[in-house]
């Protein structure tokens, strides 16, 4: 019935001997709502067993069947035997034993906010019954004639009673336009079990039955069963509460019939907990701080490109070799616009962009890089190289032979990234933080980050891929020098 209206039953157990382990499972799937049908022997051992784990409180909601004696969490047995029916210190395993046991203010505890369903003995309604009585008439009679006799079921009896008159008065008319069709005699005196047509002719007569009982409109559907109220009750303060009633005849629910429902942590617990994943993602202020240093940073590199450019034939900006500082100013421009792009993420730009994105961010760092790099070390090679020249023969090391060492270095990049891309390319894994808590809600942090593998970052694997590259290029460049020439001659 649940499933056909839309709610998931997570799981079904039977709880016998494994109390212990069947609870811990619901626990384990973090059941939040739980509903229970068992007597109230079993009913005493559950909450101490849910006492004991915890699982009671804000954030849980039991819903049992509690049709039981009164104050039967202090009790002991079922109350089939008198002798078993005084209060006790409920306790499976005792305190003294370390087993933890439970006393009657532990399942009390436990059972705080707990809803139980129960056969509502008399209904709250103000009109006047088959009988002619109201519902307080029929109870004032009712007190009067049972002595110290009584049962909560007195009500459904009375109503049975009159259902059963009513039947046997439709199967007496019946039977007179039967006896008038067919010239027979028949009476209720000639019932006869076992004959299917005194069965036909009954449960025809209880179908057509509908009166106002004492416990509210008695009907009965096609199976021959009565849809009536049903009270709900709950635990609040160390005592059962009426919280409403459910009338099952117009499937009405109404929660204005007693006190008002109590929620221990204010409102209703969720059915589990929430994992909310939270997307975490570079914060916009310093981001907007960053782009903005940078945008400078590029702004003062193209003013400074255009004077170098305009200003090229200037003794000075000459013989600093121009073409060559175009070539670092256009490897610093490059080098901050990756700083644009190591800012976004995918809470700046989409998901399907970010590979294209991370692969932007390493090529457009490694030829700003190389360069800016590349053309001050071939400047200062060739300074070292002079003025390292213990001949002291004039040495002219043109542009051109400088700008072969920035594209060297440039098709080394060029080959490294290329083979990277091809053997091992760029692609967008998600990264999850620990979780924490916040009220009820579980959130988790997601981080989205770009890497070949999860346990290290692209981008400082890139970079020492490209300082190993560049330190085994410097290190003959310097040391040829001193190779050649072990002394001055």
């Amino acid at each position: 019935m649940l499933e056909e209206n839309s709610y998931q039953i997570e799981v079904t157990q039977n709880i016998a001997d494994e109390l212990k382990d069947q609870l811990k499972r619901l626990h384990e799937k973090d059941v939040r709502v739980i509903l229970g049908y068992f007597d109230e022997h079993w009913a005493r051992r559950i909450f101490c067993e849910a006492y004991r784990k915890g699982m009671y409180g804000k954030n849980y909601q039991w819903i049992i069947t509690g049709m039981y004696r009164e104050e039967w969490w202090a009790l002991r047995g079922t109350g089939e035997e008198d002798e078993d029916a005084k209060p006790i210190v409920f306790e499976d395993e005792p305190r003294e034993s370390g087993g933890g046991g439970c006393a009657v203010e532990d399942i009390m505890t436990a059972l705080e906010g707990c809803i139980m369903t129960d056969l509502l003995p008399l209904s709250s309604s103000l009109e006047r019954t088959v009988s002619g009585k109201n519902i307080s008439e029929y109870e004032r009679e009712y007190d009067s004639m049972r002595r110290s006799e009584y049962s909560r079921f007195h009500g459904y009896t009375y109503d049975g009673v009159w259902a059963m008159a009513l039947a046997i008065q439709a199967v007496g008319h019946q039977l007179h336009r039967i006896n008038h069709q067919n010239r027979t005699n028949l009476t209720v005196q000639d019932f006869t079990y076992r004959n299917p047509k005194w069965e036909e002719l009954f449960t025809k007569a209880l179908s057509e039955v509908k009166f106002e009982g004492v416990t509210g409109p008695v009907q009965f559907s096609s199976d021959n069963t009565r849809d009536g109220y049903i009270l709900l009750k709950q635990f609040q303060g160390g005592r059962e509460v009426k919280i409403g009633e459910f009338d099952g005849f117009r499937n009405v629910l109404q929660m204005d019939k007693g006190h008002p429902i109590y929620w221990p942590g204010g409102d209703p617990p969720l059915d589990r907990t929430v994992k909310l994943i939270e997307k975490t993602s570079v914060n916009i202020t310093i981001y907007a701080i960053l782009v903005t240093i940078a945008s400078l940073g590029i702004v003062m590199a193209s003013i400074f490109l255009a004077i170098n450019i305009k200003y090229r034939n200037q003794r000075y900006i000459k013989m600093s070799s121009p073409y060559l500082n175009n070539v670092i100013i256009v490897g610093c421009i490059l080098t901050y616009s990756s700083v644009i792009l190591l800012g976004l993420d995918s809470g700046l730009a989409s998901e399907t962009s970010f590979p294209y994105i991370c692969t932007a961010r390493a090529w457009v760092l490694m030829a700003g890089f190389t360069l800016a790099f590349g053309s001050m070390f071939s400047k200062t090679w060739r300074v070292h190289s002079i003025f390292t020249d213990v001949q002291l023969n004039k040495k002219v090391i043109k542009d051109s032979q400088l700008f072969m060492v920035v594209l060297v270095l440039l098709c080394v990049d060029v080959a490294i990234m290329t083979t990277w891309q091809v053997v091992d390319p760029f692609y967008r894994e998600t990264k999850k933080m620990a979780p924490f808590m916040r009220g009820d809600i579980e959130v988790t942090p997601e981080k989205r980050i770009l890497q070949k593998q999860q346990d290290f970052c692209v981008h400082w694997m890139h970079l020492r891929l490209q300082g190993f590259a560049h330190g085994v290029r410097v290190l003959p460049g310097v040391g040829d020098p001193a190779g050649e020439h072990s002394g001055p001659k």
